[in-house]
């Protein structure tokens, strides 16, 4: 079986079981969904509790599952220029390329360990070193990986100086990398303005249901088609939540897309604004 056959065969076994688990959340979702519904419509906090499960079981697993794939990707950019560097330094130490990338394969690089395991297993079965390289990156799934590998492959192939350009290319992704932390650094008080705003945004709306509601609900006997207070108090409640849950999921998104480049890096800003603002305010809503 070629390298390429069973990378794609691993992709579809790697996507049916992200299928399975986004089919089988989703199906979880519309159970508590069609219970919700059906029996709790009349009890405001049941409701709620449900209504956000079914949204968590819908959302979270996908979500889960972006996010680790891109913590992954972002971790195998960060070591990948370091197991470069170990393998020109053992080729200038006099080894052949796959001794060195098999000592280089002992070494520590967290995430990126079993592709480099497997790299330097399939250069002792005499895989060609192109092929190796490519299988790697089509597993890693990064662009950076990608376009690395390539210009590493072309070199080969056209006979360059394939240590002067593993060495050059170890440097321009540390580059990169350093510009992607500095690039977080500087919009850091931006991050702080984002939670800072829906901060705000959280008290403006516990304001509202804990001070301004009641006072408008006491007006409901004097005003026709005045304000209901136990009817319609729910049904601000109800709203009021999904709102800070829609404001929290999207703001930290928006957040991590500033600061990473992506909006899967945003993915924990998400849950943590989600998170704060919902204990927030059920506490807020517990406090007679």
């Amino acid at each position: 079986m070629t390298l390429k056959k069973k990378g794609l065969i691993n992709w579809v076994l790697r996507n049916k079981k992200r299928g399975a688990v986004i089919v089988g959340s989703l199906i979880l979702a519309i159970v508590f969904a069609a219970l919700n519904i059906l029996y709790f419509s009349h009890d405001p906090l049941i409701f709620q509790l449900l209504g956000t499960l079914s949204i968590a079981f819908a959302l979270g697993p996908s979500l889960a599952i972006s996010y680790s794939e891109y913590s992954t990707a972002r971790e195998i950019e960060t070591k990948f220029p370091m197991y470069l560097t170990d393998v020109v330094d053992g080729v200038r130490a006099g080894m052949t390329l796959p001794i060195a990338m098999k000592t280089a394969a002992k070494h520590d690089y967290g995430k990126l360990n079993p592709s480099v395991r497997q790299m330097s297993a399939q250069m002792d079965w005499g895989v060609p070193f192109d092929d190796v390289l490519k299988a790697f990156s089509e597993s890693s799934g990064t662009p950076i990986i990608k376009r690395t590998v390539a210009t590493i492959i072309e070199t080969h192939r056209s006979g360059g100086n394939i240590v002067e350009v593993l060495q050059a290319i170890s440097g321009a992704i540390l580059e990169v990398n350093k510009i992607k932390s500095e690039r977080a650094s500087h919009i850091y008080g931006q991050m702080i303005t984002g939670y800072t705003i829906f901060f705000v945004f959280l008290a403006v709306l516990i304001g509202l249901q804990k001070f301004l509601l009641p006072s408008l609900s006491g007006l409901g006997g004097s005003l026709e088609g005045g304000l209901s207070g136990n009817v319609n108090s729910g049904l601000y409640d109800l709203m009021f939540t999904a709102m800070i849950v829609i404001q929290g999921a999207f703001s930290g998104l928006a957040i991590g897309k500033m600061a990473e480049g992506s909006i899967f890096g945003g993915v924990k800003h998400s849950v943590a604004l989600v998170s704060i603002g919902y204990g927030a305010w059920v506490t807020a809503g517990a406090i007679v």
